[in-house]
């Protein structure tokens, strides 16, 4: 029996394949199950599509956060990759580790775009709480941004060190971060890349319809 990673909990939890079935998509020729997690903990509500040949699961909704944006720089995306890995296995700390590796790594990127090439190392070399602060400061970051970037960087503290009243970060610490830096990343990477990409595209449409008008009229 197909197995997958519950959404919800992340415990590895069977769903059955038989009984009532919807089609799903004819040509692929896949089916959906409306199931619920086997786990006596958790039993939330998911949908399985999978083979109608083979049985096997093709995909689960809600999905489980398993990669991380492609448009991230490489090495933010390899931190944050390696943080949701960590978040699946309920390694909390980990987790906020690896979030605070993943803003480490942005707020450098970020900072290089806007530093003069001659204060690049010096820039670098700051610590993270003077880049969320730099950044904010020259309005690469909203407020919002800079606040929840020092909520991270305080998880991440506190799973490296510990702290007087709290030893080490929640399932509930790890999942706030893990949001936040997904919106973050979004915010400061993707979403700039793909605004270029749109504005690149409906530039090229418009530039092909005016063409295509001037060479009607040279035609008539």
């Amino acid at each position: 029996m197909p197995s997958r990673r519950c959404p919800h909990c992340r415990v590895a939890s069977s769903y059955q394949v038989g009984g009532e079935n919807k089609l799903f998509d004819q040509e692929k020729g896949l089916l959906i199950r409306f199931d619920q997690c086997r786990d006596e903990d958790c039993q939330e509500n998911v949908a399985v599509v999978f083979d109608r040949e083979t049985h096997e699961v093709v995909e689960v909704f809600p999905a489980l956060d398993e990669e991380p944006d492609d448009l991230l720089p490489d090495e933010v995306k390899r931190a944050f990759s390696e943080a949701l890995g960590s978040l699946n296995e309920k390694l909390w700390n980990g987790c906020v580790l690896m979030c605070r590796r993943a803003l480490e790594e942005a707020t450098r990127v970020l900072g290089e775009e806007i530093e003069p090439k001659d204060e690049r190392a010096k820039y670098t070399k700051k610590i993270l709480y003077k880049r969320i602060e730099y950044l904010a400061t020259e309005h690469r970051i909203t407020p919002e941004l800079r606040d929840w970037a020092h909520e991270a960087r305080l998880g991440g503290k506190l799973g490296a060190h510990g702290g007087t009243e709290k030893q080490w970060n929640t399932q509930l610490d790890a999942e706030e971060i893990v949001e936040f830096a997904t919106w973050f990343l979004r915010y400061v990477f993707v979403l700039p890349q793909q605004l270029a990409e749109r504005k690149e595209r409906i530039t090229s449409e418009n530039s092909a319809e005016e063409e295509d008008s001037d060479r009607k009229l040279d035609e008539g």
